[in-house]
């Protein structure tokens, strides 16, 4: 009895070590990438300032980037998570109000940040999915126009921290927590500008430029994000929907078979266009069917 209960101590004490190792390593591998600096190319941008280019921005903030989704609907920034376990999802304020980053950010600030995921004093941004954004040449510099034009809003906004589990996620799971550490800034680039002559391609760069990929994953097979997990959105998961499904599911948060789609899916994506609904569907239809249907998209 004591020889086995000597050989239970043992492999307590192997399997404590062995995550204490496994710990040291995630906050090391996490705490450099966050310390490390990051040099970039910055590709010239020129950002107009007419009206039509403004509203367009505004349009890709506001329905396609769900940019106010974290930075709060006046983009003067807001805390969205807050716990031990994830630590402090605080977005800055992108004004250019007290304790905003919109007084001192240049067009290539903008850039730098958006493309490569690196602030000005070229170390990573925390928990932004710029690595999960693609913009075309017009649409990051409409963004940026509409961006630099907002009211200004004085707020400060404490800065972000990466709890436990955040770290994990980022060294086992590509969780977006330094973005700079996983974009490959040799091949960042612009996307080629599609229009809804070519549905299929301009639902692809439509995708793109809202980060879908962030939580839906590279394939699109779901699984990613907060808790339940965002759905297959291949023809696996929406291969019987009909179009008029898909835009209702968008807008409505609710599947053909009845069932709600998770709050955690930003509802703002219903308010983008009919035609910019339908080449997204048009886009998922052409997508490798792959995965699996997730239990709420099941019959």
């Amino acid at each position: 009895m004591r020889r086995v209960m000597r050989w239970l101590v043992r492999l307590v004490a192997m399997l404590v070590l062995a995550v204490l190792i496994f710990f040291g390593y995630v906050y090391f591998t996490t705490s450099r990438q966050m310390s490390a600096t990051y040099e970039v190319s910055v590709p010239r941008l020129q950002v107009p300032g007419d009206a039509a280019a403004i509203e367009r921005g505004r349009y890709i903030s506001d329905r396609v980037s769900m940019c106010s989704d974290c930075h709060g609907k006046d983009l003067g920034g807001r805390v969205v998570e807050e716990s031990f376990a994830m630590g402090r999802m605080s977005a800055p304020n992108l004004t250019r109000g007290k304790g905003g980053i919109g007084a001192s950010y240049t067009d290539a600030d903008y850039v730098r940040t958006l493309l490569h995921g690196v602030r000005p004093d070229k170390r990573s941004v925390l928990i932004m999915p710029s690595s999960e954004y693609r913009f075309s040449e017009r649409g990051l510099a409409d963004l940026i126009a509409y961006l630099k034009q907002v009211p200004p809003v004085d707020r400060e906004m404490p800065k972000p921290t990466a709890g436990p589990l955040a770290r994990v996620l980022a060294v086992v799971a590509g969780y977006h927590l330094v973005p700079a550490a996983i974009i490959d800034h040799e091949r960042v680039s612009f996307a080629v500008e599609q229009t809804a002559e070519n549905p299929a391609a301009y639902g692809e760069q439509l995708v793109a430029m809202g980060g879908c990929r962030a939580c839906h994953l590279a394939d699109l097979t779901g699984g990613g994000g907060p808790p339940p997990g965002a759905a297959n959105i291949t023809p696996v998961g929406i291969g019987d929907w009909t179009e008029r499904d898909f835009v209702t599911a968008v807008r409505q948060h609710k599947r053909p078979n009845g069932s709600a789609i998770s709050e955690m899916m930003p509802l703002a994506y219903g308010d983008m266009s009919d035609i910019d609904l339908a080449a997204i569907y048009t886009y998922l239809k052409t997508v490798p069917a792959a995965g699996k249907k997730t239990e709420r998209q099941l019959p």
